[in-house]
């Protein structure tokens, strides 16, 4: 990519920007976060630092070339991110969570667990992992679907509901 004015970006600047587009929820479009990540946290102000390097038009420039190449729109970024947190927040709470009905009764989890795996799905849609040739090697019919057995608990009757039969 070309610079503006000739000025040529360090190794760090470029890891910089490079994060600030690129980089996952902590750090995309999060400078005072990439500025941490990539020059340390040891300066005392790293808010107006990192807002000086934004500044500097070189910088701006290698973004703005950045952006257009990977043709991304920061409302795009923004509502990428959002989806993600809130697919996370999904998943989570889905995984462990525990609940009983209007009677006590505890519910099973596995359309809870089913929710999670939805989630989990749909986050992989926004931001694949790539696998390695061999591992895609092992799957030979590469349908990447999971398959649950689910067995629901029956609770026995206590000898309450026995005596009344």
């Amino acid at each position: 990519m070309e610079e503006n004015n000739e000025i040529k970006l360090t190794e760090s600047e470029m890891e910089f920007c490079d994060l600030f587009v690129d980089g996952d929820k902590e750090f995309a479009g999060q400078a005072e976060a990439c500025y941490r990540e990539v020059f340390g946290e040891n300066r005392k102000n790293i808010a107006l630092a990192a807002r000086r390097l934004m500044a500097q038009e070189h910088i701006a420039s290698y973004i703005k070339e950045l952006v257009k190449v990977r043709d991304i729109e920061t409302e795009t970024i923004a509502v990428k991110l959002q989806v993600a947190e809130t697919l996370k927040a999904v998943m989570s709470e889905t995984a462990k969570g525990e609940y009983i009905d209007k009677f006590g009764v505890p519910v099973s989890p596995a359309p809870l667990r089913a929710v999670s795996v939805n989630a989990a799905k749909a986050l992989m849609e926004i931001f694949p992992i790539k696998h390695s040739a061999s591992e895609s090697n092992r799957n030979k019919d590469n349908s990447g679907n999971i398959i649950f057995n689910v067995i629901v608990p029956q609770n026995p009757p206590t000898h309450n509901e026995e005596s009344e039969d």
